[in-house]
């Protein structure tokens, strides 16, 4: 009997070691995070809703709140929802030390691979990134962020993430916008990088997107982007975008030479609402796989933010994070790149 209990006891000890482990990989590993099965509500709710930051409608170049005051916005954005969760970074936190860093606006990129991975992503991630944000008093971009012909699909930059097709897309922003019409804090960018597509094309099809999201109610600002990976708005003063609430965004790095950045959209902002959705460099960390990041505060940083200042363009810098490039943070978040020191001195300019 004594030998039966042993081997029990024994038996029973691997069980848990076994148990244990695998539990540790799962908390541990990147690739391992459990995803629950979480609440699908029909629209966001929160109980703090009219505290969150007030709703957002253009008048000319410039974004107002409904008693007049003028917004500019000035932000970051980190990496996917999907991927910050899998680090388990992914929390209220995340959005609380985004506006202690003096920003008014977070970007949140949901990329194709990882919105079709889970059914559920829009109540796991966008509507807990929408209330946090609007819990410490910041606005959010939800950003469709793929990269190439909206229409056809072709993602000619790592197609295992951004590839799509136009349904996908249009019935991402038909979902979203119902989830979120009623919500104030919330914009929506219709299409990370338009490329491989003309400018007459892309404005079709940007007009076909804004349709479906204005079918479901949704009254947000919606942002349209330039063409040749969102850095060319040059078009738009022939031919601008239908909608009464429309801002258009640019996408600009140290390759954009910046004798064109007004053409690119300098011009543009003089009568149309602008903001740059993706900026930075890489000084220090540069790297061979990256030339279009390489750069530095003095010949572009100091210029391009001095540029938008006297046009009164807001701006998003891009990656508030510490893997993705380029990265505003070392590994582990020890310490920020000369890029990130950069960006937080401007976000939280000392007097």
């Amino acid at each position: 009997m004594k030998l039966v209990f042993r081997v029990f006891l024994v038996a029973l000890g691997v069980i848990l070691l076994l148990v244990s482990s695998l539990i540790a990989i799962i908390i541990l590993s990147p690739q391992g995070r459990i995803r629950l099965p979480v609440e699908q509500k029909n629209a966001f709710i929160h109980p703090q809703i009219e505290d969150f930051p007030a709703w957002i409608s253009t008048e000319g170049p410039s974004l107002t709140t409904p008693d007049g005051t003028a917004v500019r916005l000035v932000g970051v954005m980190p990496s996917d929802p999907y991927v910050l969760h899998g680090r388990n970074l992914f929390n209220r936190k995340l959005f609380r030390a985004i506006r202690a860093q003096g920003a008014n606006v977070v970007r949140i990129p949901v990329h194709p691979e990882y919105w079709q991975k889970d059914p559920q992503y829009l109540w796991r991630y966008l509507d807990k990134a929408v209330a946090w944000a609007g819990e410490a008093d910041l606005y959010v971009i939800i950003d469709w962020h793929s990269i190439g012909n909206v229409k056809t699909g072709f993602a000619p930059l790592m197609p295992e993430l951004y590839s799509h097709s136009y349904q996908m897309t249009l019935d991402f922003w038909s979902q979203t916008a119902t989830y979120f019409k009623d919500t104030p804090n919330v914009l929506f960018e219709i299409f990370n990088e338009p490329q491989s597509i003309s400018s007459s094309e892309w404005h079709a099809q940007a007009e076909n997107i804004i349709n479906v999201i204005r079918a479901q109610g949704a009254r947000q600002p919606v942002i349209v982007g330039g063409i040749e990976y969102a850095r060319d708005l040059s078009w738009v003063l022939e031919t601008p975008v239908e909608d009464s609430n429309l801002i258009y965004a640019a996408h600009i790095y140290p390759a954009h030479i910046k004798s064109l950045w007004p053409r690119y959209f300098g011009e543009v902002a003089k009568k149309y609402p602008v903001i740059i959705t993706e900026w930075g460099f890489m000084d220090e960390n540069r790297q061979e796989q990256a030339p279009y990041l390489a750069g530095d505060a003095e010949k572009y940083g100091d210029p391009l933010l001095s540029y938008l200042d006297s046009l009164d363009i807001g701006w998003i810098a891009c990656w508030y994070d510490d893997e993705w490039l380029p990265q505003m943070f070392s590994r582990g978040y020890s310490q920020p790149t000369r890029f990130g020191e950069f960006v937080l001195a401007r976000l939280n300019p000392q007097p």
